[in-house]
């Protein structure tokens, strides 16, 4: 538990407003960005307990989980996340911050938690001028799941994922402590306090001119990054997932987006494969493990299909030679 006795900054207490799930959306929001503002307090406070992944984990490898091209922030509120990095784990506590660079391979599960705790984290990702952030609760047991989801189209965007990625760059080089007079660590924490500062203007934000999506589509986009690298990723397990048929999953995506569910899904994973092509040190059947393809001859064939040329083309025309 937190050892700061104020009662405003015990996050693991405020979590009494969700021990029903029927809580109100509104209600949800509102909590939700008091967790934000916590942590908000804690990081200017620079008592902030920051967590990195194990060292020798921030190159993209094959095993459990998923991974993101951009980075993520994980801030625990109450209960506990046990994060695998292949061999090694992570624990992450009660009022703690885990920063997630990009393609680090992570699977999370919850260890078994105290009733009068239960889990709660709030998971922020930007990546280009789109912003999520989601407060996860337990789905089933030792499985987290979105229990509240805010998306935006933002210019606060691009700033929040400037700002993550330098604080998941700044002082990873160092073993991982929880010194507070080192300036590694100092900058981190400004970095992710200038983070979540903008997450919570883009949240809060009554003049953004982007219309809301419906939360099934919303929610359907997330479940999609988070999956994107799974083989077994399907229309039909994202409805089953969303508590809906697949058809309309289906419908409501297109009329929202005017894009078929599983055409989007394809796009990703090709803008994937593109971005990790730039990275001559990937070979082109670990690409296409990292996007959900079973084998690399399908994988060669969508991918000609999409962009007119196979990957190894597409490098040799895009990619400068070592």
């Amino acid at each position: 538990m937190l050892k700061n006795p104020d009662s405003r900054l015990n996050l693991a207490n405020a979590a009494s407003p969700f021990k029903s799930t029927r809580t109100s959306a509104p209600e949800q929001g509102r909590v939700m960005r008091q967790y934000l503002s916590d942590f908000l307090q804690r990081l200017a406070s620079g008592t902030q307990v920051i967590r990195r992944p194990p060292a020798g984990n921030d190159t993209l490898a094959r095993g459990e989980g998923h991974f993101h091209l951009a980075p993520e922030l994980f801030l625990q509120v109450s209960g506990s996340t046990q994060f695998r990095f292949g061999d090694a784990s992570l624990l992450l506590e009660p009022g703690q911050v885990l920063i997630l660079p990009p393609r680090v391979l992570h699977a999370e599960r919850i260890p078994s938690q105290d009733a009068a705790s239960p889990f709660r984290n709030v998971v922020i990702y930007a990546e280009g001028t789109a912003l999520t952030c989601h407060l996860a609760h337990e789905i089933e047991p030792g499985r987290p799941g979105i229990l509240h989801l805010e998306a935006r189209l933002h210019p606060q965007a691009p700033h929040i994922h400037n700002w993550l990625s330098d604080a998941a760059r700044s002082g990873a080089t160092s073993a991982a402590t929880d010194a507070t007079t080192s300036w590694a660590n100092t900058q981190t924490r400004a970095l992710i306090a200038a983070a979540t500062a903008g997450v919570l203007q883009a949240l809060d934000d009554a003049d953004t001119e982007a219309r809301p999506e419906p939360p099934l589509v919303a929610r359907a986009r997330v479940l999609i990054k988070n999956q994107l690298g799974d083989q077994q990723l399907s229309v039909r397990g994202l409805a089953e997932q969303s508590n809906c048929t697949a058809d309309y999953l289906s419908h409501v995506f297109r009329q929202t987006t005017g894009e078929h569910l599983a055409a989007f899904i394809t796009r990703l994973r090709m803008e994937r494969a593109a971005r990790l092509l730039q990275d001559p040190t990937l070979a082109g059947k670990e690409i296409a493990w990292a996007c959900g393809y079973t084998t690399q001859s399908y994988f060669i064939r969508t991918f000609r299909s999409h962009f007119g040329m196979t990957p190894k083309d597409w490098r040799s025309s895009n990619v400068e030679p070592a």
